[in-house]
């Protein structure tokens, strides 16, 4: 219950502190003030020792805590322990708020050398209260008792939790939420900095110190993305880093929508104009960030996203439309109460500037971001008009974001060869040709190599076009002052990265393979080799494949494995990265051989005797190998194999014949025949029906098979794999890696002038 009280608490201080913020402006009294800054502190500290408190219930195993008991165990590494914090909805939520409580922690201090402090923090001190009002509501302090009335004792704690998902247990899951949830709480910043910014009528101002924040925020959301779909890519076997998913898209909105609003604030720096663009994006940027949480935790992807959360309940669905509602209605109160008032330049603008189409771009990525929006609510506005929601088919993505993005290319490109206020055109043109024309080369050069269709061409030439722009005005910048150098450097990754979404998506080459054990099989330009599994952890098993080209070798290990917290099979790729393209392959099933000759089946219960082919069998009871764990069992079943006693007579001669019956998990199964002693005789188990509270009605049913036999020869399983070639998926990586460092070179410079305003 500390736990629960100690959260009660600082949603209370976080509420009170908003409160008393909105007081001090009304009242100016400096009392108000120091209230609301103590209020604040109690409530961060209230955060950081709850957040404190339920990792020292996970690493401590404390499965009376419902949200212990649920995602964490005894058998899960330290490591993944500290991540099941936020494997559920409410540690996901206890999380965000503690990195919102730090940043505002931050952010009293910054803006209160900046005079905004009072109306900056009644905004996010009220941010941080509803944020712990969802920690309120779902609890992570609940004990199993009241979580399970009716089924669990009181004061009853269970000896061991369910643990974490098998898809989550993995080094990514460590750093990837966390990573995002500090892009989502700093979404919060810019958005309270803009409605102060309205609340005080500093229009242009303002922009100076929320500048630095929300390029944090892209850095932060940027990168949580980015490791997402490396994830994804590398180990949850999707077989690609993208795939359009809604949850993955309601991370990517908000990021446009940010760095929309970069654009803007540069532009409105310089120029003065794009106000109001610059305010409606700060502020749609956090809303969205709202709505991508209500879309994920409300239950309402559940049967059309393959990672979102299940149903929280009513209570948190609407209060999480309740906190899209408050929010709009504070954002877009103010914006529209002071629209009216909001300057505009004096003169007329020019579309041959660098500010014009710095807006423009920005622009093209709200576009795309609406677009990628309207199929990401496919399921929740279908659901209104019929009883089962359905979402978009795949390919509605890429119809809207091929010609946007050959747009944004051009864009990126032309942006570095104009000049601010007003650029001659014939100089623009002028100083486009070589860049247009190496572009140009560079495109018909990939020709030969299967470049032959419309809309890749187009994204490739914009893709060359924009890199080789930034990369000669990116030099020029860098030779004068290296801290200004950060846009080029961010186009020139997002060339880099459009160069390997075109490959890697329009150009790779897949093959379902067939792999006997021991066999060589030639495909894509490959020889593969599967060479049998072992066990690595667990119950999962690794595969090992032996590739070989132009006289070099070597292995991949796909992992594949029956997850019983999932019910279903887990398969793990393995990639072979080169610098143009990544060999991949990922498991899809093991075939066993199967017996051609059916036999004559024989059903006997326990005790009972029956003659078939010569032979009197008697069953004489199961026996189980409990010391044996199914070696070579590639399916990680924890069930040993089942034997049936057999009493075979023939010619006077009696003998015990014992085949065995592995039980796999999921359901299939793994017959072991066994042979009379002069080997003219062999018994296989068909089926067996134990019955643990009867014995003597327990029976077997038999597949036997007379005459002379052969010696059994070594029969081998088979491996299907899908094997793939990805040219180029390396740059979107490289691409990426490149785009997060010019945005930090951004946010170094802008928090520089913002210390210095």
């Amino acid at each position: 219950m500390a736990g629960t009280w100690v959260v009660r608490i600082a949603f209370a201080a976080a509420l009170f502190s908003s409160v008393a913020y909105y007081m001090t402006l009304r009242a100016k009294k400096a009392e108000w003030a120091r209230a609301a800054r103590l209020s604040f502190f109690v409530a961060a500290a209230g955060v950081i020792l709850a957040s404190a408190m339920l990792l020292i219930d996970i690493l401590t195993h404390q499965f009376q805590y419902t949200y212990v008991w649920s995602y964490s165990s005894t058998d899960l590494s330290t490591p993944l322990l500290i991540s099941t914090f936020y494997a559920g909805q409410e540690g996901s939520f206890l999380l965000w708020a503690l990195y919102t409580a730090v940043i505002g922690i931050v952010l009293m201090s910054y803006s209160r050398k900046k005079g905004i402090e009072l109306q900056v923090l009644t905004v996010f001190a009220l941010i941080q209260a509803v944020l712990l009002l969802l920690v309120v509501v779902k609890n992570p302090f609940e004990y199993v008792w009241q979580s399970f009335a009716g089924e669990a004792q009181a004061g009853s704690v269970p000896e061991n939790g369910r643990g974490l998902n098998p898809l989550l247990q993995n080094f990514w899951m460590v750093i990837h939420p966390p990573i995002l949830f500090t892009g989502f709480a700093a979404m919060s910043v810019p958005f309270a900095f803009a409605v102060a910014g309205l609340w005080r009528r500093e229009y242009q101002a303002w922009i100076t110190s929320a500048a630095p924040w929300m390029l944090f925020a892209v850095v932060t959301l940027g990168a949580g993305i980015m490791l997402g779909g490396y994830w994804a890519y590398e180990t949850l076997g999707w077989g690609g880093y993208w795939g359009w998913d809604p949850v993955e898209n309601s991370s990517f909105i908000p990021w446009l929508f940010a760095v929309g609003a970069v654009h803007t604030m540069l532009a409105q720096r310089k120029t003065g104009r794009y106000i109001r663009s610059t305010f409606v994006l700060s502020i749609l940027g956090f809303l969205l960030v709202l709505y991508s949480t209500f879309l994920t935790r409300s239950g309402v992807l559940g049967e059309t996203s393959v990672h979102s959360f299940g149903e929280p309940g009513m209570g948190v669905y609407a209060l999480l439309v309740g906190l899209i509602v408050l929010f709009t209605a504070i954002g877009f109160i103010a914006y529209f109460n002071r629209v009216k008032e909001i300057p505009k330049p004096a003169g007329q603008r020019s579309y041959w500037s660098r500010e014009f189409l710095l807006y423009l771009g920005a622009m093209i990525l709200i576009a795309l971001g609406l677009y990628v929006l309207v199929g990401t609510s496919a399921p929740l506005i279908t659901g209104f008009f019929q009883a089962k929601p359905s979402a978009v088919d795949i390919s509605f993505y890429p119809k809207g974001a091929v010609p946007l993005s050959i747009i944004i290319s051009l864009l990126i490109a032309i942006s570095q060869l104009i000049w601010w206020q007003r650029s001659e055109p014939k100089v623009v043109v002028r100083s486009m040709i070589y860049p247009a024309g190496a572009a140009v080369l560079a495109t018909v050069a990939l020709f030969p190599f299967g470049l032959n269709q419309v809309a890749p061409i187009l994204v490739v030439f914009g893709a060359f076009f924009g890199l080789f722009a930034n990369l000669v005005a990116g030099y020029r910048i860098f030779r004068g002052n290296p801290r200004y150098v950060g846009g080029a450097l961010a186009h020139i990754g997002v060339g880099v990265m459009l160069l390997g979404f075109v490959g890697s998506s329009q150009y790779d080459t897949k093959q379902t393979i067939s792999l006997p054990q021991g066999e060589t099989v030639e495909a894509l330009g490959y020889k593969l080799t599967y060479l049998g599994n072992h066990r690595i952890e667990g119950e999962k098993f690794a595969f090992d494949v032996k590739v070989e080209r132009d006289g070099k070798g070597f292995t991949l290990t796909p992992v594949m494995f029956y997850s019983e917290y999932n019910k279903g099979i887990m398969r793990n790729p393995d990639i072979a990265m080169r610098a143009t393209y990544d060999f991949y392959i990922e498991p899809q099933s093991l075939e066993q051989p199967q017996q051609s000759d059916p036999g004559t089946q024989l059903v006997l219960k326990k005790g009972e005797t029956k003659e078939v082919a010569g032979y009197r069998v008697t069953f004489v009871d199961f026996q189980v190998d409990r010391s044996a764990m199914m070696a070579g069992d590639p399916m990680g079943t924890r069930m040993p194999p089942i034997s049936a006693k057999l009493l075979v007579e023939r010619a006077g001669k009696s003998e015990a014949v014992v085949p065995s019956f592995k039980i796999l998990q999921g359901g299939n199964a793994e017959a072991v025949p066994a042979w009379t002693a002069d080997r003219t005789g062999e018994f296989q188990i068909l089926t067996l029906q134990p019955d643990r509270e009867k014995p003597e009605k327990s029976s077997v049913t038999l597949a036997v098979r007379t005459g002379a036999q052969p010696a059994p020869t070594q029969t081998r399983e088979t491996l299907i794999i899908e094997a793939s070639v990805k040219p180029f998926v390396g740059f979107v990586w490289l691409g990426t890696l490149v785009l997060i460092c010019g945005v930090i070179v951004s946010l170094i410079r802008r928090a520089k002038e913002a210390r210095q305003q």
